[in-house]
């Protein structure tokens, strides 16, 4: 018989073999000093493991080891997100100019594509940020038409009711205003609790 494994020298000392593969097993051990010596080993650190007390978890110990363990800090700067970024971009950087060199591709022949294509994007960029100016731009212009019609008809409205009026206008216009920024500010607060 070959030497045993681990597998059967511990199913050995569980007392999980056949009646047959333990008579195989023990006249192996009779034959073999390397075997009997393993055996007595793991007979005690099985024995050491056994007298050991039952070990209790606390009840919130998965709770403490989860309070311990935080996936980002409480609050990211703007300067480890800069970092994050450069290195990033560095790594990227010298990953394609190892492959574009063990492609066969010449130094020069790189920097010349990497020109054209900072280039074109450059171009679509500009292109895109001028539209989106544009639309900005229509925006406000719309905005302003806008406000300045309500102001029209504030003018006009105010011509034909008296200054009293005019008063618990504005004194109920900001009361509204309040109590809906109010109820806004309470409705944020319910959700994050409700998220927590």
């Amino acid at each position: 018989m070959a030497c045993l494994n681990l597998k059967r020298l511990y199913s050995y000392l569980e007392g999980e073999l056949e009646a047959l593969e333990k008579k195989d097993f023990e006249a192996h051990l009779a034959s073999c000093s390397k075997c009997r010596d393993a055996v007595e080993e793991r007979r005690r650190l099985v024995e050491a493991v056994r007298a050991l007390p039952p070990f209790e978890v606390p009840a919130d110990f998965a709770q403490k080891i989860m309070d311990r363990i935080s996936p980002l800090p409480a609050k990211v700067t703007l300067f480890s997100w800069l970092a994050a970024a450069a290195a990033g971009l560095a790594t990227f950087v010298v990953m394609l100019t190892a492959a574009a060199l063990l492609a066969g591709h010449s130094l020069s022949q790189l920097l010349l594509g990497l020109s054209r294509f900072t280039w074109n994007n450059i171009q679509s960029l500009a292109f895109f940020l001028i539209k989106i100016a544009k639309y900005i731009l229509l925006v406000f212009k719309i905005l302003a038409q806008i406000s300045r019609e309500i102001i029209e008809g504030f003018k006009v409205l105010t011509s034909f009711i008296g200054p009293e009026v005019q008063i618990i206008f504005v004194c109920v216009t900001f009361i509204l205003i309040i109590t809906g920024g109010f109820l806004w500010s309470r409705k944020l607060s319910v959700e994050k609790d409700y998220e927590k």
